[in-house]
């Protein structure tokens, strides 16, 4: 059954309500479709009597008579009268601006136009207004920002996309010529291009391009803003701004390339936590382990207790066959072999005898039967020490046990414990054992205060799908915003350690983990602004306009009646409980509304899915039965086909929310006289604004349409899903949307006691290193050294990253990175580093080598190896070089020799980062069944990083061998710089510089996305490598050349004599 909303309020043309027009007899059912269909617009009277009866409308009677003083007098003919009030002043400008309208856009605009922009002229402070869906939001806030413009202020127009930031700016561009407004918008610019952009009155862009500039104005000091200051700000959709993404982070980009060392760390923990997996109800079991080894583990062991003395035990018990230790004590390998008829039974008996021979030590044994369920072993009485409970163990046949865990917290610790026995932090000595994992030092504090965390992301990375919460692009793992907008986010990233564990999950390039220096978060940056002015067609219920209030002080909020009735058929929901009848149920809507009946034609349907996944499986369900079928799932996807013409009846769309909000789909005559547009909405929304604004895509603009829910209970959260289950079809989803919208009030609760203040904490922490920022630049003279600001930096980021705490007090925190930035400062000024990164000591020394100031050059690459000689290839190599360079053809053996143990020990340097590079490779492909191809994205990487290593390795041993030719012969070497980028073959670019001119067009868009994809490319792995390694300090690479000297022969001929004597 489909049901018409109508309002009470609402008249015919006779001037009759709609009961009336039913109680009477004369008036026949086409009488009364024709009176619904041809609506009238609404009167001005009616406008403003229904702003006043909307309940949360915070708009007074003063306000009203005003605003229908001005917009009656434009109205009429648009012709002002002069009053001399400041009433009259704003009559002429809307008078203004309408005409200005009319003449670039062909239209007049409408009254609920004229009163919205009156709204927001005539207030002091802020407003929200609620304009429908489809009722001309870009004209009112092009209108309202001219408007500001005129009185002298710069504004920010925020749109929700780039798309459509763009779009308003070229309609609209006329529009502000005529009025002499001086208009841009900031999206895809350079630096040159932005600082004209931000010297115009008007700008459009989104909150994510504002932000960027901003921190790249302040942050980096590039000047982007010039003299702009944050006056006004119009932000369309701002419910989703302020709510939904409202602690969004905007930040640049911060090479720290030492957090490339813990990649083999953030491979192993996801190694290890794909060997832990739930089985039963709430029981967890780690990885399996050959019994002996379990044993060894947990008995107190005496001299003679090895894993030799326990397979002997298990072999008098009767689990081995006799003679089975003396064959493995020969070949190891054999154990497999030797315990592959071991039953879980039979280890069981073993147990309870490794029990009596050990009485501290205790076990409860559990087996899985053939239904897979758990069985308890030993269920007989049992003496339980007090200070110690027994071991439970899941039993296997083979020989094999697990750890069972009874809650996650407890499997979570034996996975750190686990962890933490493999890892080693240098300067240590090192193991070819090829399971021990290392660290450089200067990371243990960031490893220590961060580990519980990566771990619990690497389970979190387990539960996480494909087309659900991310996609696999060509430039990696992207994550989408699939429970409001579907957008998929290209410049997003996911923190601690999950963005990494998913490239290895999916055998993708693997990116290294960041730590994030400079942000800004959408609340943040709406807070600057002196004035903000937002435009949604959702502002949502009390709970939410009650919450912007409270962020934004002042704000006011009030929801414009539309143009006309809207004429929306909502078709009563459904709730089913299998997921198979859902497709079958959403299959046979849409068959249905794209089939004709007696009484309409063919019409057209939006189907709305939660995630890619599922819109694909309703795609493949539809089949042939709907030909006409498209799917818009992806905005890196060209959907311009989507959008070029008028939806025809039969057609069918199945979208995310991609299609919901700030989507305008067009349908045809044909369509709209069928009944319009009907869309089907497969998930329960997230909140009444996503439902609303998904329903908004039809019923636009007076014309007809019809939506409604199909959900699938076992897709709803679990408190949702026993309510679906208990109740029926109709009366289940009026409660369950009850009990959504009481979570989303308690969620908005939580977003303004806990999250808002959390932000903030963190944006004054930064505006305080902004602070100290501005004291290093002042003391340089405005020109800081590069290397210097890269560790200021870097401390910074790590110091948030380990030091911050929601439960400390702002004064707290602000008071101890005053006092740890105030040291970090003083080391600087010492030549130290601020977190004892040898890294930095490279850098330092680099810059003292370009400078001309060799000696104080080997100085810091010699702190540097100081610091950290297991991972000083660089310094080493750094060090060797600069001195042959400082005493250039007049080397004295002793430079020789020194120069010649710096490169040896460079070259076991080098070999640590490979085989650490061989660990992240091990580990990470053990999670390698979900990508089928034989040699990955990953494989190719992570060979692509070796193999620039291996070139490496080249130029180390030709240095060696030229080194040692000159020892050989007592002459010297004759050294010769060349960037870092001459180390691998130039043959090697011939791929990347084919790819570059192919790709010239491209490059020119300076599209995001397509420059993002060209930088990913696998052709562009050789530089992004090369890049890293200059980050790490090795700017150079060095050619040696031993030329003959008369004076080095003879100085050979002495120091062979003078070793004589000795």
């Amino acid at each position: 059954m489909e049901t018409n909303h109508i309002t009470p309020s609402w008249k015919c043309q006779k001037g009759k309500t709609l009961i009336e027009l039913v109680k009477d007899e004369t008036v026949t059912d086409e009488d009364l479709e024709k009176d619904l269909a041809h609506d009238k617009k609404k009167t001005l009277d009616e406008i403003l009597e229904e702003i006043r009866q909307q309940k949360f409308n915070q708009i007074d009677e003063r306000l009203l008579a005003d605003v229908k003083d001005i917009v009656s007098s434009v109205d009429w003919d648009l012709t002002p009268h002069n009053d001399g009030s400041q009433r009259s002043d704003l009559k002429q400008v809307l008078l203004k601006l309408c005409q200005a309208v009319i003449e670039t856009k062909k239209f007049r605009p409408r009254l609920t136009q004229m009163v919205s922009w009156c709204i927001m002229a005539l207030s002091e402070t802020g407003w929200l207004i609620q304009v429908g869906t489809g009722e001309g939001k870009s004209c009112i806030v092009a209108m309202f920002a001219a408007f500001r413009a005129m009185r002298g202020e710069k504004v920010d127009i925020m749109s929700s996309s780039s798309v459509l930031a763009a779009r308003d700016l070229e309609d609209w561009q006329d529009f502000y010529e005529v009025l002499k407004i001086s208009v841009d918008c900031n999206i895809n610019k350079q630096d040159k291009d932005l600082r004209l952009c931000y010297k115009c009155q008007v700008v459009y862009g989104t909150v994510e391009e504002f932000a960027g500039d901003w921190l790249q104005h302040r942050f980096y000091r590039r000047d982007i803003f010039g003299q702009r200051t944050f006056e006004c700000a119009i932000v369309d959709e701002v419910d989703s701004l302020m709510l939904d993404k409202g602690l969004h982070m905007v930040y640049l980009s911060s090479e720290m390339p030492a957090l490339q060392h813990l990649n083999p760390l953030l491979a192993f923990i996801l190694a290890t936590a794909n060997q832990y997996g739930e089985i039963g109800t709430g029981t967890m079991v780690g990885q399996k382990y050959p019994f002996h080894e379990v044993v060894l583990e947990n008995i107190t062991k005496g001299k003679d207790d090895d894993e030799f003395s326990i397979l002997q035990m298990a072999e008098d018990t009767g689990i081995l066959e006799k003679g089975s230790v003396k064959d493995l004590r020969k070949n190891p390998s054999l154990l497999t072999e030797k315990t592959a008829g071991v039953t879980a039974n039979q280890l069981a008996t073993f147990f309870e005898e490794v029990e009596r021979r050990f009485p501290s030590c205790q076990f409860a044994l559990h087996c899985m039967n053939s239904d897979g369920l758990i069985d308890t072993l030993n269920k007989g009485p049992r003496q339980v020490l007090s200070e110690r409970q027994g071991v439970s163990l899941l039993l296997m046949n083979g020989g094999f046990c697990q750890y069972m865990y009874s809650d996650r917290e407890s499997m979570l610790r034996a996975v750190e414990e686990k962890i933490k026995r493999a890892l080693h932090f240098t300067p240590s000595e090192l193991s070819k054992d090829g399971v021990t994992c290392y660290v450089p030092g200067f990371l243990s504090d960031l490893v220590n205060s961060r580990l519980k965390v990566w771990i619990e992301n690497a389970f979190e990375a387990q539960t996480m799908t494909k087309d659900h919460e991310y996609i696999i692009e060509a430039h990696g793992v992207v994550p989408v915003d699939y429970s409001c907008t579907g957008v998929v986010e290209n410049n997003m990233k996911w923190g601690d350690g999950l963005q990494q564990f998913l490239e290895m999950k999916h055998q993708s390039k693997l990116s290294d983990m960041t730590a994030i220096t400079n942000y800004m978060s959408n609340v943040g940056l709406l807070q600057k602004y002196r004035k903000i002015f937002g435009i949604s067609g959702t502002l949502g219920q009390q709970a939410e306009t009650e919450t912007l209030q409270k962020i934004y002080d002042g704000i006011k909020t009030c929801q414009i009646p539309s143009f006309k009735r809207r004429k929306l058929f909502e078709v009563e929901g459904v709730i089913v409980d299998d997921e198979k009848e859902w497709v079958v149920k959403i299959c046979n809507v849409v068959n249905a509304q794209t089939n004709p009946t007696p009484y309409r034609d063919r019409r057209a349907v939006l189907v709305i899915c939660e995630t890619i996944h599922r819109a694909k499986v309703l795609y493949q369900a539809l089949g042939d039965n709907v030909p006409n079928k498209k799917l818009y799932i992806s905005n890196n996807m060209d959907n311009t086909a989507i959008f070029a013409k008028k939806l025809e009846a039969g057609e069918v769309i199945i979208a995310t929310n991609l299609a919901g909000r700030g989507t305008d789909l067009q349908v045809s005559d044909q369509v709209k006289r069928a009944g319009g547009l009907f869309v089907v909405q497969t998930m329960m929304p997230k909140n009444a604004r996503v439902e609303a604004q998904a329903f908004g895509r039809t019923a636009r603009q007076g014309s007809p349409g019809s939506a409604q829910l199909i959900i699938c209970s076992s897709h709803l959260s679990e408190p949702l899903q026993l309510l679906a289950v208990m109740e029926n079809s109709n009366s289940g989803i009026k409660r369950v949307k009850k009990i959504r919208d009481y979570f989303v009030a308690k969620g908005l609760a939580s977003y303004l006691e806990c999250h808002i203040p959390h932000i903030k904490k963190k944006e004054e922490l930064f505006n305080q290193y902004l602070g100290t920022l501005d004291e290093v630049y002042k003391s340089s003279m405005n020109m800081p050294a590069d290397s210097d600001l890269s560790a200021l930096n870097e401390f910074w980021g790590m110091w948030l990253l380990t030091n911050f705490n929601q439960k400390d007090s702002i004064m707290d925190l602000k008071n101890k990175l005053s006092e740890d930035l105030k040291k970090a400062r003083q080391k600087l000024k010492e030549r130290k580093s601020p977190s004892s990164n040898l890294h930095h000591y490279t850098a330092f020394g680099n810059d003292l080598r370009k400078k001309g100031d060799l000696a104080e050059s080997i100085v810091m690459y010699t702190k540097a190896i100081q610091e950290d000689h297991s991972w000083a290839a660089i310094a080493y190599y750094n060090r060797a070089l600069t001195s042959l360079t400082q005493k250039d053809r007049r080397q004295d053996p002793n430079c020789i020799d020194q120069a010649l143990e710096d490169l040896q020990n460079a070259l076991k340097s080098v070999e640590l980062y490979c085989d650490q590079i061989e660990f992240t490779h091990r580990y990470s492909t053990q999670v390698k069944d979900l990508c089928s191809d034989p040699v990955t994205r990953f494989d190719r990487h992570m060979m692509t990083r070796k193999d620039v290593l291996l070139f490496f390795k080249g130029n180390i041993n030709e240095a060696i061998r030229k080194v040692e030719i000159a020892r050989d012969s007592g002459g010297a070497v004759k050294v010769k710089e060349s960037l870092v980028y001459f180390l691998i073959p130039v043959v090697s670019f011939v791929p990347l510089a084919v790819l570059s001119i192919e790709s010239l067009t491209l490059i020119r868009s300076r599209d995001p996305l397509t420059l993002l994809q060209l930088i990913t490319h696998p052709v562009c792995d050789n530089l992004n490598e090369l890049k890293c390694l200059e980050s790490l300090g090795l700017t150079h690479v060095y050619t040696l050349d031993t030329p003959f000297t008369l004076g080095g022969f003879f100085l050979k001929i002495r120091r062979n004599i003078s070793q004589a004597f000795d």
